[in-house]
């Protein structure tokens, strides 16, 4: 599976660069990396991050990657803090359940290991609790 996403994502900085009416001499010398390393990674073979993010943030597409990484709409201190309250919604409810259990998790195991909010509104967790 690996090496297919690296050919995939191989293939799509080589449309970049085309697209671009670059060379691949051009493109490695602006991004600064050695020709070699973006034929390796054109290739779909393994490379060093540094010289992947150089290529892509030349390409104009690192904003793109580190949206695509964003964090989810829902954070764990969102559900605890809205748990206490109990105006946490259904579906926010059934995805932290159905996430538990694709894990393994039975909810007796997670209702012991959920942080607690003491009385001044900060979160405790329970390796923190003496």
């Amino acid at each position: 599976m690996q090496s297919i996403s690296l050919k995939r994502l191989g293939d799509r900085i080589t449309e970049q660069r085309i697209a671009k009416h670059l060379k691949q001499s051009e493109l490695a010398y602006e991004a600064g990396i050695s020709e070699r390393t973006l034929q390796r990674m054109e290739a779909g073979e393994v490379v060093k991050s540094d010289g992947l993010l150089k290529v892509i943030a030349h390409l104009g597409k690192l904003d793109a990657v580190l949206d695509a990484l964003a964090i989810p709409d829902i954070s764990p201190y969102h559900l605890v803090t809205q748990s206490r309250t109990g105006s946490t919604n259904r579906s926010a409810r059934v995805r932290v359940r159905d996430s538990k259990r694709r894990r393994g998790n039975s909810t007796s195991a997670a209702a012991e290991s959920a942080p607690a909010i003491d009385t001044s509104g900060a979160i405790v967790w329970p390796e923190d609790q003496t």
